[in-house]
């Protein structure tokens, strides 16, 4: 009898012992996912906010004081070039935010499914955008027939608000406001539903323990 007895016990101690372990885990896999949701919105949103001061067209001096000057360059040339200068410095000093969004894409990948993280492609995009167009702009001349037209699209790449301005003449001109506004839309339509139902879930528990 008490062999018996005791294979129950034992029995009954592994059963839940193996549903405590498994709530265990779906806990902290809810927390993971948790994590990743509250890390990737938070990017997103600050990635929106960086590309603001980096295209922002307010210009100081002292962001191209360094800037080297070309052989024989008067004054007027050397101080055209520099804002142009200044956005490829600001561009390297937000270089740490973008290294952290590479290393989140795998765990957002993990999290939401690879094609999931071709959203992070869009920052990528605009990012190199504002690059390639400012490097364009402030060491490149433009010539041909097509001068001003790629001018034009180009300063719309590195000035924030300016693609407003020529939308209706220049169609597809908004190249980086677009894909900076489609990673913070897409990174908000995955994440915002586990934040919010985490809160609510959270906000349900206090208002329960209040009432008792």
């Amino acid at each position: 009898m008490l062999t018996i007895i005791g294979f129950f016990v034992t029995t009954g101690i592994a059963i839940f012992g193996f549903r405590t372990f498994e709530r265990w885990k779906r806990e902290k896999i809810e927390e993971k996912r948790i994590d990743i949701a509250i890390e990737a919105l938070e990017l997103a949103y600050e990635c929106q906010e960086a590309f603001e001061v980096i295209r922002n067209p307010g210009t100081l001096g002292l962001e191209y004081a360094d800037m080297p000057r070309r052989d024989g360059e008067g004054e007027p040339e050397w101080s055209h070039r520099g804002p142009f200068y200044a956005i490829l410095k600001r561009v390297q000093e937000h270089a740490g935010m973008f290294e952290r969004l590479a290393k989140l894409r795998p765990r957002y990948m993990a999290l939401f499914g690879v094609p999931a993280a071709d959203s992070f492609k869009l920052i990528r995009e605009a990012r190199a955008y504002v690059v390639v167009s400012a490097q364009h702009l402030c060491y490149r001349p433009f010539v041909g027939p097509d001068a001003q037209n790629q001018r034009t699209r180009m300063e719309c790449d590195v000035w924030d608000g300016l693609a407003e301005v020529y939308l209706a003449d220049y169609p597809g001109v908004d190249r980086v406001e677009v894909r900076i506004k489609g990673f913070v839309e897409e990174t908000e339509r995955r994440c915002r539903p586990i934040i919010d139902r985490t809160y609510a879930a959270q906000k349900s528990k206090r208002w329960w323990w209040s009432k008792k």
